[in-house]
């Protein structure tokens, strides 16, 4: 089964909690840290293990369940080394789109 990039009940039940105006400017200020994440140039293992296990809880709160699994495993890849050139490929298309999700998201909530 593969995860969505968005849960939309999550993030429903995150604005009831939160208010839709927090959870819009979360939204904002966490898809704007997403676009600079993992730029072209990391490949240093522990700087890549680094922003991915700050991404871990964040995309996991935000509902974006499937970055956030991807994440963990790209943390845990960078610890064991290895090239870390395909999953960095894979990582970005999937940052790019949870972007669009959230963006989409944020112009409904």
């Amino acid at each position: 089964m593969t995860l969505p990039l968005l849960s939309r009940p999550v993030l429903d039940d995150l604005g009831g909690v939160i208010g839709a105006e927090k959870l819009q400017r979360l939204l904002v200020r966490f898809t704007d840290s997403l676009r600079t994440a993992f730029p072209k140039d990391s490949r240093e293992p522990g700087a890549v293990a680094r922003e991915a296990h700050t991404l871990i809880s964040m995309s996991g709160m935000l509902g974006c369940e499937r970055l956030s699994g991807a994440c963990r495993t790209l943390e845990a890849q960078a610890k064991g080394g290895g090239d870390l050139a395909p999953a960095l490929a894979e990582i970005r298309a999937l940052r790019d789109e949870t972007v669009r999700a959230l963006e989409d998201a944020a112009q409904t909530h």
